[in-house]
């Protein structure tokens, strides 16, 4: 029990502030204070539980949310005082209640992800970056905590969204506002980018480490253009999807690189660091996985704003067609049926517009085009059979209500 009365003792000074301010009265006191001694009781015994120390946190989560609402209601925030023993106490108590968890269970994925995720929302960077780090000791093989440390360099000031982070936990960390700028962080791309290529080094099929790989360099090369553009280095224009590197796409930037480095400058605004990413992905994923990756790739080009997408998706469809001639014939039908449909959904990049669906007339055009392509696709075997007629019942529901197909 000593370790308990360590722990309670180290409270009395922000317990005596909050009632000095009168945000909690004695009574809620005393029975913050039973709480916690139970909670902390929990914790010394013998078959402690990852729970144990989450429901610990949460309570004092719920603690901070109701001095927040009692501060406001006061009107401390009004005319707020200087800082004092209760200012920040309560989250700093929540992430080392969370720390003191990961040393308890360093191998549980779960309990990491917890403590990462409540001290980005609470804006602790430099206890993220650690967490992270200490993290990826005991988690190598995590794709997670690889795309979280990029995000972490991409966006430094912006918490991690929720819905990327795999937890298992069952805390009910504090929501935050989604009008808030995420703050991308352009001089962050190195750290980003060198944790994405240790990722892939230790996972080299991780489908999700390549995708956000592409994604970065993709981001990269516009966000570069755009600075350009901005810093009125050069008038860069973002030219429609093109096979040949024409001048237009090459402006923007001149003497970025230096004297000798005009040539790399041109590399990267046609591309050549995005068509490697892709083709390295391309020749590490194989297989009916490699299959599902591609189609997900494919669909995410499809509507990435980059003045790269048509040389990107190129570059994924040539390998497509090296895979339509080859002897599997289940992955064959799928890469030609890609293939085929290519014209329903792919367009030259505009910037700004964000539909690229095709409608009316150009729609039953392009459907009948690619119903006469089956057709006589069909003598290839039974499995693009299989994989077409698929194709048209997802088509069938999709397009059931459109008016331009649907006759009275």
């Amino acid at each position: 029990m000593e370790k308990v009365q360590f722990q309670l003792e180290s409270t009395l000074p922000e317990l005596k502030d909050f009632h000095d301010k009168g945000l909690f009265t004695k009574n809620e006191i005393d029975q913050i204070t039973r709480r916690r001694t139970v909670f902390e009781t929990s914790l010394i015994r013998r078959h402690t539980r990852k729970d144990d120390f989450f429901k610990y946190a949460e309570y004092e989560i719920n603690l901070e949310r109701l001095r927040k609402v009692r501060w406001k209601k006061l009107g401390y925030h009004i005319n707020p005082p200087p800082p004092s023993a209760s200012s920040y106490s309560l989250p700093r108590r929540a992430i080392y209640i969370l720390k003191r968890a990961t040393v308890k269970f360093p191998g549980d994925l779960a309990v990491w992800l917890a403590y990462v995720e409540y001290a980005s929302r609470e804006g602790m960077r430099k206890i993220v970056s650690k967490g992270l780090t200490l993290a990826l000791q005991h988690h190598p093989l995590s794709p997670t905590l690889y795309l979280l440390l990029s995000y972490h360099h991409l966006h430094p000031n912006s918490p991690f969204p929720r819905e990327v982070i795999p937890s298992a936990s069952t805390l009910d960390l504090p929501s935050t506002s989604s009008s808030k700028d995420t703050g991308f962080s352009l001089e962050g791309t190195a750290a980003a980018r060198t944790q994405l290529l240790l990722g892939l080094r230790l996972i080299p099929d991780s489908e999700i480490l390549w995708m956000e790989y592409i994604k970065l360099e993709l981001g990269w090369v516009e966000a570069l253009r755009r600075r350009w553009n901005v810093l009125g280095i050069n008038d860069a224009i973002d030219s429609p999807d093109s096979n040949e590197v024409n001048a237009e796409r090459m402006t923007g930037g001149e003497g970025s690189f230096g004297p000798d480095g005009e040539d790399a400058r041109k590399s990267i605004l046609a591309g050549q660091l995005v068509l490697h990413a892709i083709r390295s992905a391309l020749g590490a994923i194989e297989g009916q996985k490699g299959m599902t990756f591609r189609l997900d790739l494919v669909r995410m080009l499809r509507t990435y704003p980059s003045a790269l997408r048509g040389k990107a998706l190129d570059a994924v469809h040539e390998d497509l067609g090296r895979i339509a001639e080859g002897s599997d014939m289940k992955l064959a039908a799928q890469a030609r049926l890609a293939g085929l449909t290519r014209g329903l959904y792919e367009r030259k990049y505009v910037p700004g517009e964000t539909d690229n669906a095709l409608e009316g007339v150009e729609l039953v055009e392009e459907l009948g085009r690619i119903a006469k392509e089956i057709r006589r696709n069909a003598k290839e075997g039974s499995e693009f059979l299989e994989v077409a007629g698929e194709w048209l019942g997802e088509q069938i529901e999709a397009q059931k209500d459109n008016e331009d197909l649907v006759s009275e």
